[in-house]
């Protein structure tokens, strides 16, 4: 119960991220691809466990619940059943499960319900925001904790070891010296 879940309404987001809107135009297939490659990052880096959730009637699929790691499962729900529905349940379920439950959505109805069942509510364009303060934050991470000046790379060698006179006479055996 120390980890956050953060449950994700899929093309809710995919449709307030501009980005995400321009390629879900082309094809929405790579939208939501792309949005579980940024989610999946952005999970690990903050240490959330996350559900992202689409309406399967959209998808074309049939509904599944698939574990893309041990952190992460994306759901396409039955053409019956929306993400909405969906999502408070889960809600409902996870109560007392994880440290916090987040539900990410820009809908102001599933927001009013969420806070009604005990989740905390983050629109959708609050988490673009979230993750572009934490691909800074990972960026200084690496830039300043992981510089190519902090990997001091030791060799073992044995000439450090030796007597002075032992290492010139090995000097001049190799170099073929008398």
């Amino acid at each position: 119960m120390n980890k956050d879940i953060l449950i994700i309404d899929g093309y809710n987001v995919i449709f307030s991220w501009i980005d995400l809107q321009s390629l879900a135009n082309e094809s929405l297939e790579h939208a939501r691809l792309q949005l579980r490659d940024i989610l999946l990052n952005y999970g690990k880096y903050k240490g959330y466990f996350i559900i992202l959730v689409y309406d399967g009637q959209y998808a074309h699929t049939m509904p599944k619940e698939e574990y893309i790691t041990d952190d992460f499962i994306e759901v396409y729900t039955s053409p019956g059943l929306t993400a909405d529905s969906y999502i408070e349940k889960k809600v409902f379920d996870e109560k007392g499960q994880y440290k916090h439950i987040y539900v990410v959505t820009s809908d102001g109805a599933e927001q009013t319900q969420i806070l009604g069942s005990g989740g905390l509510r983050i629109p959708a364009r609050e988490l673009w925001r979230m993750v572009q303060l934490s691909k800074e934050e990972e960026r200084n991470h690496y830039k300043n904790d992981h510089t190519r000046d902090a990997i001091q790379i030791k060799r073992n060698e044995l000439g450090s070891l030796l007597d002075t006179s032992i290492s010139e006479k090995l000097e001049k055996i190799r170099r073929g010296l008398k």
